[in-house]
């Protein structure tokens, strides 16, 4: 013999939901999951690539300071454009472009110079459209530094 068990009669407000219900709730709750996973991975890459930039401020600021540091007439300030590639403390790989221009000439002396330095990710983390930019700025994670030196020395007897 079967146990026989009580039916209660509860009011409508305390019935619960529905299958209906609860799927409609569910597919609410996975478009929202879904839109914050859309947040984190745009969070990721682009903190990657604030990273990149950072690393190359960096190489950039120290080449900077190593031809601020330097005599003007050092053969290091020679006119002229080098390409070396560095490393950071993580591995990554940068390319380093310098460029130096006598841009003042008087008496057929240099009084002025100006120095660019760019950096650029060898293998960035997230690529551009290159076709909207100018060439240089192809990455998220490059950076170009531009300075003048010019000679300390009073009149056009430099030597």
């Amino acid at each position: 013999m079967k146990p026989r068990v009580a039916k209660r009669n509860l009011p409508i407000s305390e019935q619960g939901f529905t299958l209906l219900e609860t799927c409609i709730a569910l597919i609410v709750m996975m478009v929202v999951g879904l839109a914050a996973t859309g947040g984190f991975v745009f969070a990721t890459r682009y903190n990657s690539a604030a990273a990149d930039r950072a690393s190359s401020m960096s190489f950039a600021q120290t080449n900077i300071e190593k031809f601020r540091a330097i005599s003007f007439t050092d053969s290091a300030l020679t006119a002229g454009t080098t390409t070396s590639t560095v490393t950071d403390a993580s591995g990554r790989n940068f390319s380093v472009t310098t460029t130096i221009a006598d841009k003042t000439i008087v008496s057929g002396k240099t009084t002025v110079k100006s120095i660019a330095i760019q950096v650029v990710p060898v293998a960035p983390i997230i690529p551009i459209d290159t076709s909207n930019y100018s060439p240089g700025y192809e990455y998220y994670g490059s950076v170009k530094l531009y300075t003048e030196r010019s000679n300390p020395l009073v009149g056009t007897n430099i030597h």
